[in-house]
């Protein structure tokens, strides 16, 4: 299970009760705590925007096995060619696998007024990820009808001798098997309970507001996403990343207007993110049906450019309250490899693209009007935000639930 979880760990730079393409007064920094939970991530919206559970189910026939390797494929023909009908019986079981992933972030930003117009931050966030997999033999092998074809079978090599000699000899198949073989033959980490600790990628920017009217706004960001999270390990087929392993180039646009005395404020963000190409270890996957492999390549890597739009509406009743909620869009384009491979290169880049939309609903809290007034000894802004996916291509399906914490100073 690969990249579960894409979470947007934008700390931001502006208030949370200010128009979007505000910035910080000059001389004032702002820190910034954040926390972020998801719910369970248990089904993916696939290619044509269906809800899978993240279950797998795979028959182990003759017909799947040969592909693996030119040996597996070897012995198949010779089995075949000793028995059809042992070929055609073959079946090591039918095993199913169940899996989830659930994911906690903490981050923390600083950002600085240069001056009235421009303000520069950087954030850091930090991921705790838990993932279970878990797998059961829902059919037994036929492993003695196999056998029982084969035991008086006639034999015209060496080879195909071996083969029978080899067929008699096979055990039955069970979930410690097949975890054997992960672990023995493909070299994976064992599948299980899993758990880590991360740093993500650390952002840095800044925002320069263009205009200076009161009911409305425009500003323009510029900033990189630098790779300090941990990119994918390609030894484990349940590992969650927190990061790309790549530099990222982003610029971003706040618009916004506000009316009968900013109690009601629109406000338009986009973001455009380049994403620079690395080298990657991957393995060399050439079945789309069999995600295993044995055998590893460094290649290039160059991830699709993503696009995220979010457009949100706040209600300030009052100086110190808000309720706010907005629509989420991001799109990501398809990711290319440098597999020498011609199929390897296909597999890879298969479903890669992703876009999906979220519903977001908030409730803010602010001091800096009471801090002004001297009703309150520290300005600072709270925020408590809940997220769905309402609809998604290629994304896994979960719930977001985040607590901002500004401090002013």
């Amino acid at each position: 299970m690969k990249k579960p979880l894409a979470l947007i760990f934008t700390l931001g730079a502006t208030s949370a009760f200010g128009a979007s393409y505000q910035t910080l007064p000059k001389g004032v920094d702002m820190f910034v705590l954040k926390q972020v939970m998801t719910s369970k991530v248990e089904s993916k919206y696939d290619g044509n925007r269906a809800d899978n559970a993240l279950a797998l189910s795979e028959n182990f026939t003759s017909s799947k096995l040969e592909s693996i390797s030119s040996a597996m494929k070897t012995y198949f023909n010779e089995l075949k060619a000793i028995s059809p009908d042992a070929y055609n019986q073959f079946s090591l079981g039918e095993f199913k696998a169940e899996a989830y992933a659930q994911a906690t972030a903490q981050g923390i930003g600083l950002a600085h007024g240069i001056t009235d117009r421009l303000t520069v931050y950087g954030s850091l966030p930090v991921y705790h990820i838990k993932s279970n997999v878990t797998f059961r033999q829902s059919q037994k092998s036929n492993i003695a009808a196999v056998q029982a074809a084969v035991a008086n079978s006639p034999t015209n090599s060496a080879l195909s001798t071996f083969v029978r000699q080899l067929t008699l000899q096979l055990p039955d198949t069970n979930e410690q098997l097949l975890q054997s073989m992960i672990v023995n033959y493909y070299h994976y980490k064992a599948l299980g309970s899993w758990e880590k600790d991360a740093l993500g990628d650390a952002e840095v920017g800044a925002i320069y507001r263009l205009t200076d009217a009161q009911d409305m706004g425009f500003a323009m960001a510029l900033g990189a996403v630098l790779p300090t999270g941990d990119a994918d390990d390609p030894d484990s087929l349940q590992d969650v990343s927190t990061g790309d392993g790549q530099y990222d180039g982003f610029v971003e646009s706040m618009a916004g207007i506000s009316f009968f005395d900013s109690v009601l404020q629109f406000d338009l963000k986009t973001r455009f993110t380049y994403q620079f190409a690395s080298k990657k270890i991957m393995r060399k996957l050439d079945d789309p049906d069999v995600p295993l492999s044995a055998e590893k390549e460094t290649m290039s890597e160059k991830l699709g450019n993503k696009f995220d739009s979010t457009a949100t509406i706040t209600l300030n009743p009052t100086s110190w309250l808000n309720f706010n909620s907005a629509l989420i869009y991001s799109e990501t384009g398809a990711t290319s490899y440098g597999a020498a491979d011609p199929r390897v290169k296909a597999v890879l880049e298969q479903n890669t693209s992703s876009n999906n939309y979220w519903g977001k609903v908030g409730v803010g809290f602010s001091s800096v009007d009471l801090y002004k007034a001297k009703k309150m000894d520290i300005p600072f802004e709270v925020n408590l935000s809940a997220q769905r996916l309402l609809n998604a291509k290629n994304s896994y399906n979960y719930d977001r639930f985040d607590l901002d914490f500004r401090l002013y100073f």
